[in-house]
């Protein structure tokens, strides 16, 4: 049985959402996975062997939408002065799991381990973090040196896998196109909410912030949507009112979204995939010293409805008539194909058998 690694960062759970459908796609193929990150072992298919490890860097959030700039530099410089250490280590791990290919989201420590083994790699992203850091070289020129580091990382990959709702990857010639990966919703909003156990009259608003220091948004978000129940995710199941929390034990992300009509949150490449595969609508705002975001925006704009407010009014104003405006404007007639895991577990399949580059 062939076994692939994966090296998975745990900056937010888009990197391991979208991991976890190119796992799902590998499984099927007759792969046996293993990963290695920081990321919740429920985020991953059944039968996937997650073992807790450091294996990336990625920015500091300071909040929701802003990142700590300092601490994320920081953080990146402490990652290469480690690298030496972190590839030896990994290669202890490599030579217990014994894996055909090694596939990254984004975590440049598992290209460095692949090269030093001479075993095949894949990176799937929509960026890298050499683009992000590139972005902030006007404010410490160590972003910069960083970046070229983390180029020259990269250019060792042995393909490099572009979704949609990308940038950065002009400097890359390894680099393949494939579409969004991204899963239809499997029921009906209809059916999600039979499943669940939620209103079917009632007009519904899911809120998906992620990251740290939504707290206050969160809680305060009741008394500025009165016209929308509200659905969130959280440790526990509970009902309150027109306010619905539901544990990510009980119910699945796609189920959750399958039973609303539009989302509060924030542009990131996990829920903007998802909204162009379900078409539902986003309010959200902008994200600070996020260089993905207007890449996000623009696309997610192509495929589905969106509606960004200031930030004072998304965090502090009422919703009402922005959700219904918003539930009430016509989507955009195109769409995407969403199969990347489909098409990423081929080009890894031929890879591990070493076929093609």
């Amino acid at each position: 049985m062939p076994t692939a690694l994966f090296y998975v960062s745990s900056h937010g759970y888009g990197h391991a959402v979208r991991a976890a459908q190119v796992m799902d796609a590998l499984i099927e193929r007759g792969f046996a996975i293993t990963a290695r990150t920081m990321a919740p072992a429920w985020l991953f298919p059944k039968g996937v062997n997650v073992e807790a490890a450091d294996v990336d860097a990625g920015l500091v959030q300071r909040d929701c939408l802003a990142a700590d700039l300092p601490a994320s530099l920081e953080a990146f410089i402490k990652r290469r002065d480690q690298a030496p250490a972190e590839v030896e280590r990994e290669l202890g791990a490599m030579a217990r799991i014994r894996p055909g290919l090694i596939v990254c989201d984004i975590a440049p420590l598992g290209v460095r381990v692949a090269r030093r083994a001479g075993i095949p790699s894949v990176v799937v992203a929509n960026f890298l973090w050499d683009w992000i850091l590139r972005a902030h070289a006007n404010r410490d020129a160590r972003f910069g040196e960083m970046a070229d580091e983390l180029r020259g990382v990269y250019l060792t990959a042995g393909d490099i896998l572009r979704t949609p709702l990308s940038g950065g990857f002009e400097p890359y010639p390894n680099t393949t196109p494939i579409p969004l990966i991204a899963r239809a919703a499997p029921r009906s909003r209809a059916q999600a909410r039979a499943l669940l156990g939620l209103p079917q009259d009632r007009p519904l608003a899911l809120v998906s912030m992620g990251g740290a220091g939504h707290a206050p948004f969160i809680a305060g978000l009741p008394a500025r949507v009165k016209r929308f129940d509200l659905l969130f995710t959280g440790d526990v199941t509970r009902h309150d009112g027109t306010t619905w929390t539901f544990s990510r034990a009980q119910a699945a992300h796609h189920d959750l979204l399958a039973a609303c009509d539009l989302v509060i949150g924030k542009m990131g490449y996990g829920l903007c995939a998802d909204l162009i595969a379900t078409k539902r609508g986003l309010l959200y705002t902008a994200r600070d010293d996020f260089i993905e975001f207007s890449v996000l925006e623009a696309q997610t704009r192509q495929f589905t409805g969106a509606r960004k407010l200031p930030a004072p009014e998304f965090f502090d104003g009422p919703l009402d008539g922005h959700l219904q405006g918003l539930l009430a404007a016509a989507h955009p007639a195109a769409t995407a194909p969403i199969n990347g895991a489909q098409v990423a577990a081929d080009i890894m399949a031929r890879r591990a058998r070493g076929i093609g580059r």
